[in-house]
């Protein structure tokens, strides 16, 4: 570890230390470099054989955004790439902005049913105050103005501030390799940490003690083309075992990704913004406490994430909770929300997964495709596949299932299988249903339909048909984010998910998948629940292209227009 560490520190800019194929003991951390890569062989021939404790066997960047308000004076406007400072003291091109406020009483909190999320903003106020907000790059200062770039996703009007700090580091990278976990005590196994223009691309992570990846405080990041299966303890908190963005980690992307028998398998939480999580494959996701409940695919956590753009997965759930607070301004767009998962053993530890026969079975509490608590709001649902014929055979059993005691499904609410959609659950008068209309800072959600969010184009696997919001073009449009065809996507159709789409599988045959699932049924020989255990994963293998695709400095999510997104260009008829 300290030869790789020694080479890492004295690569010259632009260049990468190239570890050949080989098993490495690494006891500690080996930190990557501003503007240097580490490159592996192959995830199946370059192996990092992790022994220690710490943050992360691999780490990019470190540390955390010191609070230093300064309040903003003018600019904060919706698109604004102007902001007027009390003090630009410190502050030079190449700086960073947290741009933020104080939490909008109207549909931003920090409150949930865990209680008071009083580290949602970093722990800046110990209360969580700070909850909502985004970060920019500063490409230029004059007295007290300060141009920005991307633009404001959104107006803060509620006594906004900026914090002002440096990244750790820039344009570091790793690439090629696998981090096997032996349960001894890392928090991640790959580490993001005021780091921007970073990259994890085309690696395996082998079990985890805590998280696969987490990026905190991350800006223009990207985790692409890799593989992250399994983990010691499929539990809440510390042991979530997934690809995470927090703490106002903001245009970065996750694409292209294989996530295979984790707690969550995505998590945004404190105040992730601008994002896009697209064409990801994830499967076989439990709780190890609750083995019955569905759970995984993508979960809101933790307050604020907003302004996402959600696209082209195939998941088991798309899931905004209200366990420590709000979340609003998602948009996802042509998805495959299945709706159930496949639970085999062993439910902790390494071990040989076995899902054949009687041997695994689906998850049927809670069995939701989508399911949005009533502190999410302002959300859209466009073009996406909803639920599965796993789900729809649960569903024909007709048995209401006891919920077991969790934080936001209480024992007593029943929680029938497998409804297609939850919007507003959570709420003091939630039945189990899906139609529950109670407090909070979310208005009424009643049978999948709210003043604040738009379903748009979404096919239903249980009536078979797609349901079209009134007044609105049916065509949709390729992407929200690519121009086309990316040149990793191989030989699949693209699009290749949606109501549109004919002639493939799933629900009424509208979906020919995504590249990560390809790569995971047809070339590595994985199965639904994740048969086996790690499989042999090299990115070369599966997609058409190594090159880096840098995610583009402005979101397709901007801001708000009534109940549209600026990105949604779906002409009224």
């Amino acid at each position: 570890m300290a030869t790789i560490n020694a080479a890492l520190a004295a690569c010259p800019k632009g260049e990468a230390v190239v570890l050949s194929a080989g098993t490495y003991t690494i006891s500690g951390t080996v930190h990557i470099p501003a503007n240097v890569t580490l490159r592996g062989v192959g995830a199946d021939k370059t192996i990092l054989n992790a022994t220690g404790t710490g943050e992360a066997p691999v780490q990019l960047g470190s540390g955390s955004v010191v609070f230093v308000p300064r309040t903003i004076t003018s600019g904060a406007t919706a698109g604004s790439t102007q902001l007027v400072l009390g003090s630009t003291s410190g502050v030079n091109a190449g700086s960073y902005l947290v741009v933020t406020e104080t939490n909008d009483p109207n549909y931003v909190t920090a409150a949930g049913s865990g209680g008071n999320c009083n580290w949602c903003d970093g722990s800046w106020t110990k209360t969580g105050n700070y909850a909502r907000g985004q970060i920019v790059q500063v490409t230029a200062v004059s007295g007290n103005s300060v141009t920005i770039s991307p633009g404001l996703y959104t107006p803060y009007t509620n006594s906004p501030i900026a914090v002002a700090f440096n990244m750790a580091a820039s344009y570091a990278g790793v690439e090629s390799l696998q981090v096997k976990a032996n349960n001894t005590g890392y928090t991640a196994n790959f580490a993001m940490d005021q780091c921007a223009y970073c990259w994890i691309k085309a690696v395996e992570s082998n079990y985890a003690d805590g998280d696969h990846v987490e990026v905190s405080w991350g800006y223009h990041d990207e985790i692409r083309d890799s593989y992250f299966s399994n983990a010691y303890l499929h539990t809440p908190g510390t042991y979530d075992s997934d690809v995470k963005l927090v703490l106002k980690t903001s245009a970065s992307l996750i694409e292209n990704n294989i996530i295979e028998r984790t707690h969550v398998a995505i998590m945004l939480e404190w105040g992730p913004a601008g994002n896009v999580i697209a064409y990801n494959y994830t499967m076989g996701e439990f709780d190890s406490g609750s083995p019955n409940v569905v759970i995984g695919g993508l979960d809101y956590h933790g307050a604020h994430p907003q302004f996402n753009l959600v696209e082209g997965n195939v998941m088991t759930q798309f899931y905004a909770d209200s366990i420590w607070g709000s979340s609003s301004d998602t948009t996802a767009f042509r998805n495959w929300f299945v709706g159930t998962n496949h639970i085999c053993a062993p439910a902790s530890g390494r071990g040989t997964v076995s899902c054949t026969g009687t041997k695994g079975y689906y998850g049927y509490q809670a069995a939701r495709a989508i399911q949005f608590s009533y502190l999410s709001t302002r959300n859209y649902f466009v073009g996406n596949l909803v639920g599965s014929s796993q789900m729809q055979a649960l569903l024909k059993a007709g048995k209401p299932v006891p919920q077991a005691d969790q934080l936001e499904y209480a024992a007593q609410r029943p929680y029938e299988a497998a409804q297609q959609w939850t919007f507003g659950y959570g709420s003091a008068n939630d039945d189990g249903l899906g139609n529950g209309c109670g407090g909070g800072v979310a208005p009424c959600h009643k049978e999948g339909n709210t003043a604040t969010q738009l379903l748009h184009g979404n096919y239903d696997n249980l009536t078979a048909v797609a349901t079209w919001a009134s007044g609105m073009n049916n065509i949709l449009p390729t992407s929200f984010y690519l121009s086309g065809k990316p040149g990793w996507w191989g030989t699949l159709p693209f699009p290749a998910i949606g109501p549109d789409i004919k002639g493939g599988s799933g629900p009424g045959a509208h979906s020919f998948g995504n590249p990560a699932q390809n790569c995971y049924l047809k070339v590595m020989g994985g199965s639904d629940g994740g048969q086996g255990g790690p499989l042999t994963f090299n990115a070369g293998n599966c997609y058409a292209t190594d090159k880096i695709v840098s995610v583009p400095a402005t979101r397709p999510v901007l801001s708000r227009r009534g109940v549209e997104p600026v990105s949604l260009t779906l002409p009224r008829k």
